[in-house]
């Protein structure tokens, strides 16, 4: 019996200490429970955005090749097994988007992230499922201004708008998932309404619903817009005369709203914010 409680202790312990894997000398190490670190790769070429999955198993990276690709990524378990090197956009694909992969995101223990800037105003997430090394989604979205959900199942992100538009004809739009894109924009305003997005998209634990700070263009009146997966919007317009910028944030399933010292809430399965 003591042998089975210590035995259980033991892997107890080892399931809190998740492998972290760091970069020296373009080379990838690993280094698990405080034991020395393991060298994972000795190939020489430079290395890039190296990013860990949340439970470590896994970690994905840029290296250095000359191959015609637009990036060569490479993901890999903490044991040092290849999972699989991904040559993305190779150029005979002829594939247009952004100009190079800047920023490498883990969504789901599957799922990698690759993102870009098409210009100035304009980015591009493409969604990689690493099993298969193919692209299963992608955005187009207006500045960098795009979040998956905590289950890595939807995307909310600020839909693009071309660049170059003079500000005062732009409308861009609060998007979930697949609502907005080169041919359509189905998100939120509707194009009568020109808000300017000053927040990232904010998304819930449980994943159902996402929040974002706008500000209506020409009056700069501020709103915070609550999108539930499948529900109209829901906004909250920030009243006259008020005291500092409202921000937002989740409280369980509850949005919470501040600016100075008056509070909103919109509690779960609410239709409307109601002040504190």
């Amino acid at each position: 019996m003591r042998a089975l409680f210590l035995l259980a202790l033991a892997t107890s312990a080892g399931a809190q200490t998740a492998p972290s894997v760091f970069l020296k000398n373009s080379e990838i190490y690993v280094s698990t429970g405080g034991l020395a670190p393991r060298q994972l790769t000795r190939d020489g070429l430079g290395k890039f955005q190296l990013v860990q999955t949340h439970d470590g198993s896994r970690f994905a990276f840029l290296r250095e090749t000359r191959a015609s690709v637009l990036a060569d990524i490479v993901v890999m378990e903490s044991s040092g097994k290849l999972v699989r090197e991904i040559l993305f956009r190779p150029a005979e694909d002829n594939v247009s988007g952004m100009r190079g992969v800047e920023s490498l995101q883990w969504i789901s223990k599957r799922r990698l992230v690759a993102s870009g800037s098409l210009n100035p105003s304009t980015a591009e997430y493409a969604v990689i499922d690493v099993e298969t090394g193919k692209q299963v989604a992608g955005y187009l979205v207006d500045g960098f201004a795009w979040a998956a959900s905590p289950d890595g199942a939807h995307a909310a992100y600020v839909g693009f708008v071309p660049h170059f538009t003079p500000r005062e004809y732009r409308r861009p739009q609060f998007c979930i998932d697949d609502e907005c894109g080169l041919d359509k924009s189905l998100g939120y305003p509707d194009r009568e309404l020109h808000l300017e997005f000053t927040s990232e998209p904010l998304w819930s634990d449980d994943s159902k619903a996402a929040a974002i700070i706008a500000e209506e263009f020409g009056t700069e009146t501020e709103r915070v817009i609550v999108r539930r997966l499948g529900e109209k919007p829901i906004v909250l317009i920030a009243p006259p005369l008020l005291e500092g910028n409202l921000t937002d944030g989740w409280d369980g399933r509850a949005v919470v709203v501040r600016a100075g010292k008056r509070v909103w809430r919109l509690e779960a399965g609410a239709s409307a914010f109601v002040e504190k």
